[in-house]
C-alpha cells in the first residue's frame, strides 16, 4: 500500500494518495465496492484539483481575500437593485464580455463590490487582475524604457477580469491615455473590465481631457457596459465610531478630489 500512495504521489495525484490512505484507516469505507472507491478516489482528486487551481487564481488576482459576494448587502437605498445583484452574482457579464463601471462618493463599496466580483469569478474559474489604476499607468509608462509593454499587453490579454480601482483619481498625461486606449480596444467585445470612480461617468470626457481619444477610449468602455451607482454615506463610517470632525475631514477630502481633478489638466 505505501508503494502505491508513493507512486500516485509521484504521479501529482497527492489527493488521491491521501484519499487512499483515508480509505484505509477508515472501516466504513471497507463496505465500499472496488468501483465506489475508486469514484471516491477519482473525485477526491478532482475536488483537490479544483482547490489548488482556484487558490493559485485567487493569489495571481492580486484581489483582497475573503471578500465574497454572498456577503455583499443588496440595497436599492445604495444603488444595488436585486435584479442587478443577481445578475452580478450569476457573472451575466463575463459571458456577455461586458463591462462593468462602478461609481459614487469615497467609501460607499466601490472597491468592495469590485472585489466581491473578482473573487467570485477566479472561484468560477476565470483569470482575474486586480490594479490600482493610477499606480498601474505609471507602471505601463515605465514599460516603455524598458521594452516591456508589448509583453505586459499580452499578459493582459489572458486576464479574463480586468478591475481598474480608482478611474480618474489622479491627473493623465497623453501618453497615458494612449495606453489606456491600447489596453481597451484590445479588449474590446473578447474579455470583460470592471471601472471604479468616484468621478460620474459624464465626467470622464473631460478628465481625459483630448477629444478624440476620450471618444474613442469611452466609446470602447460605455458601449457595452453595465453601470452601478453607489450611493449613501461611507461604508468606513459604519465600520468605524468617528467623531464629527473625522468625517467632516473625510467628506472635505472627498470635495477637494474631486475639485483638484475638474480644474487639473482637463481646463
Amino acid at each position: 500500500m505505501s508503494q502505491l500512495i508513493s507512486e500516485l504521489r509521484e504521479l501529482r495525484l497527492s489527493a488521491m494518495a491521501t484519499g487512499v490512505e483515508e480509505l484505509r484507516q477508515n472501516q466504513v469505507n471497507q463496505n465500499l465496492s472496488f468501483e465506489e472507491q475508486l469514484g471516491l478516489l477519482v473525485h477526491t482528486e478532482l475536488t483537490g484539483r479544483k482547490s489548488r487551481r482556484i487558490n493559485r487564481m485567487l493569489q495571481s488576482s492580486d484581489l483582497k481575500p475573503g471578500i465574497r459576494m454572498e456577503d455583499i448587502e443588496c440595497d436599492e437605498k445604495r444603488g444595488l437593485k436585486r435584479d442587478l445583484y443577481l445578475s452580478l452574482l450569476r457573472l451575466d457579464f463575463m459571458s456577455n464580455h461586458q463591462n462593468i463601471v462602478i461609481t459614487g462618493a469615497t467609501g460607499c463599496g466601490k472597491t468592495h463590490l469590485a472585489s466581491a466580483i473578482g473573487n467570485k469569478a477566479c472561484i468560477e474559474g476565470y483569470r482575474v487582475k486586480f490594479v490600482k489604476l493610477p499606480i498601474f499607468l505609471e507602471e505601463l509608462q515605465l514599460s516603455h524604457t524598458k521594452g516591456g509593454f508589448m509583453k505586459l499587453l499580452q499578459q493582459l490579454m489572458q486576464v479574463d477580469l480586468l478591475i481598474l480601482d480608482d478611474f480618474g483619481i489622479t491627473p493623465i498625461n497623453e501618453s497615458q491615455r494612449h495606453d489606456l486606449l491600447t489596453i481597451i480596444d484590445d479588449r474590446y467585445k473578447l474579455k470583460s473590465t470592471i471601472f471604479t470612480s468616484q468621478l460620474p461617468v459624464k465626467s470622464w470626457h473631460k478628465y481625459l481631457a483630448e477629444p478624440t481619444l476620450a471618444d474613442a477610449i469611452l466609446d470602447r468602455i460605455l458601449s457595452q457596459t453595465v453601470r452601478v451607482n453607489l450611493r449613501g454615506e461611507s461604508m468606513r463610517w459604519r465600520d468605524k465610531i468617528m467623531t464629527e470632525d473625522e468625517k467632516l475631514e473625510l467628506a472635505n477630502n472627498s470635495e477637494i478630489i474631486t475639485s483638484k481633478l475638474a480644474n487639473s489638466e482637463v481646463e
